[in-house]
């Protein structure tokens, strides 16, 4: 393949997230051309990988960093020519450099979901595993997936799902930000996990709403049917919190402390959205508007903090014109609203 890019260069701006469609392309067709590509692509990650621990300063990282290649290009290289031998030692190194700036550059922490991205499909695990994504994106409708074991998810507005072309592994992982329904098809001997910004779901079979993006404060994991483990993490990556949902449960997760609150509630609320339908019951007004920013691809501003914890009960079309909806909500005519293009100002009386 003529080297159309710098392949050391591209590896590391996929590392850090700033690869576009065509680099991945060609960084998918080298890593085909010949196992040894694909082996010295995923050595390297899993460097970096693992150089993102929260528990590493970065001191430790760029050490520890170090001897691992150091030692894994000792063993990788041993049955080779002196020459051979230099020249590829070589070559490693400077890539290691590239590496450890990354991660300086970078930081720790990010897990698994630095990967988010616009980028299609891509490499994101030893076993060269292929992930696809689908984004829905704000303004959006309801978009349905259904995955090679058979299971449905249908995605909200301003959702990215994340999964595999197959589940080859101990398990059926995917990763999920934003708003999902899922009906996952039951298999004892390989449980369905969902991984959150800051939760993991883990089921064999059942349906159940997930409302976790990740720039908001809270995840909510709502149980229609079934069973699932829901285990939280607080912002170091610690379990704080591990327990099972039963039908007509909801959990608060809270995104920073990893802690977890268990409501009783009327689950079929939950994903009335995936038939064109808004319903809340006694939500606040700010927890309707972020909800509004995503169905409108709008930004609402409240101008009191007073109006965020109003509480409001109804039902609208996702049909309906967002300003015919602002006047359902507001039927005790305690606010009014403005709209200038894509902002609306809403004003307490």
């Amino acid at each position: 393949m003529s080297e159309k890019y710098n392949i050391e260069e591209l590896i590391i701006r996929f590392l850090q997230q700033d690869i576009n469609e065509e680099e991945l392309r060609f960084l998918e067709s080298w890593l085909e051309e010949d196992a040894e590509h694909k082996s010295y692509f995923f050595d390297l990650k899993c460097i970096s990988d693992s150089s993102r621990r929260p528990f590493f300063s970065r001191e430790d990282v760029n050490e520890a960093s170090w001897q691992k290649m150091h030692a894994r290009m000792e063993k990788r290289y041993e049955t080779v020519s002196s020459l051979a031998k230099s020249q590829t030692y070589g070559l490693w190194l400077s890539l290691v450099k590239y590496v450890a700036v990354a991660v300086l550059a970078v930081g720790l922490g990010w897990g698994v979901h630095a990967f988010y991205g616009n980028v299609k499909s891509s490499y994101l695990a030893e076993e060269s595993i292929v992930y696809n994504e689908i984004h829905v994106q704000k303004g959006g409708r309801a978009n349905t997936v259904i995955l090679s074991d058979g299971t449905k998810v249908v995605l909200n507005a301003a959702t990215t799902l994340k999964y595999p072309a197959s589940f080859n592994g101990k398990n059926r992982q995917v990763y999920l930000d934003g708003e999902a329904y899922f009906e996952v098809t039951k298999n004892e001997e390989k449980p369905f996990v969902v991984k959150l910004n800051k939760q993991d779901i883990t089921v064999l079979g059942t349906t159940f709403n997930v409302q976790a993006y990740s720039n908001e404060l809270y995840s909510e994991i709502t149980l229609l049917s079934g069973q699932i483990l829901l285990e939280a993490f607080n912002e170091k990556g610690e379990s704080m919190s591990r327990m099972y949902l039963k039908p007509d449960q909801k959990a608060l997760s809270d995104n920073k402390m990893g802690s977890v609150s268990l409501q009783d509630v009327n689950a079929s609320l939950s994903n009335a959205w995936i038939n064109g339908e808004y319903k809340f019951k006694d939500a606040s007004l700010s927890s309707i508007v972020k909800r509004l920013e995503n169905y409108y691809n709008v930004k609402i501003y409240l101008d009191d903090k007073r109006l965020e914890q109003i509480k409001y009960t109804g039902t609208f079309s996702l049909d309906q014109d967002i300003l015919d909806v602002l006047r359902i909500i507001d039927y005790e005519k305690q606010f009014t609203f403005k709209r200038v293009k894509k902002d609306i100002f809403i004003t307490s009386k």
